[in-house]
């Protein structure tokens, strides 16, 4: 379990492509395909962040929870908690629309937060940073933006929300959002041993 735990995010590049191959041989609506590609993107985006070339826990800690501490072993993150926080969130945000399609603000939120990521992996982090790279931003920029644009300037219908949808949609993944990574339990994780961020994966490039 601890080997499975521990490589996670190597993990989700396998879990991407299986979902890669159900969207393309599976016929399905075109929502239904495009929160399959936000799913396929968020699995690849751990992998960039956690995995190869690593780096967002630093960048974490450093510009979203303000601390300039250089020991991962104070952080209280490990690979346990970030396979329960975006695991989780994954569950929640972006596989749960698709079996629940008759649910609007769901599908709503996914795309919405979706967009979120994109913001802030190519306007925050760089700004907070100084630098042009940082850990996600490749596939936030590339196909995580791709699909925030086909959402909202094709496969996207207006019509079809009313106002409290798009608060639903907010509130759904405010919510899950801190569960998953605010939450007493994450932290408690955190603090579990033998689940041990890498180097690679802690700092990736931006280790001095």
């Amino acid at each position: 379990m601890k080997k499975i735990v521990n490589n996670w995010a190597n993990i989700s590049v396998f879990l991407a492509g299986a979902v890669a191959l159900v969207a393309i041989l599976v016929p399905m609506a075109d929502v239904t395909r495009l929160l399959l590609a936000a799913n396929m993107v968020l699995l690849l985006h751990f992998f960039e962040e956690f995995g190869w070339p690593g780096g967002f826990p630093y960048m974490g800690m450093k510009v979203l929870m303000g601390s300039n501490e250089m020991d991962p072993s104070k952080w209280n993150v490990n690979n346990l908690s970030s396979m329960y926080g975006n695991w989780g969130f994954l569950l929640l945000v972006y596989v749960l629309p698709i079996f629940l399609p008759g649910v609007r603000f769901l599908t709503l939120a996914a795309f919405m937060f979706l967009f979120a990521e994109v913001l802030m992996h190519c306007v925050l982090f760089p700004i907070r940073l100084q630098t042009l790279y940082n850990a996600g931003l490749v596939t936030s920029l590339g196909a995580g933006a791709i699909a925030c644009c086909y959402f909202f300037g094709g496969v996207f219908d207006g019509s079809m929300f009313v106002w409290y949808d798009w608060v639903l949609a907010v509130v759904w993944f405010a919510a899950v959002f801190i569960l998953s990574f605010r939450s007493k339990l994450y932290w408690n994780l955190g603090k579990k041993p033998g689940y041990p961020l890498s180097e690679q994966s802690a700092f990736g490039p931006f280790k001095k």
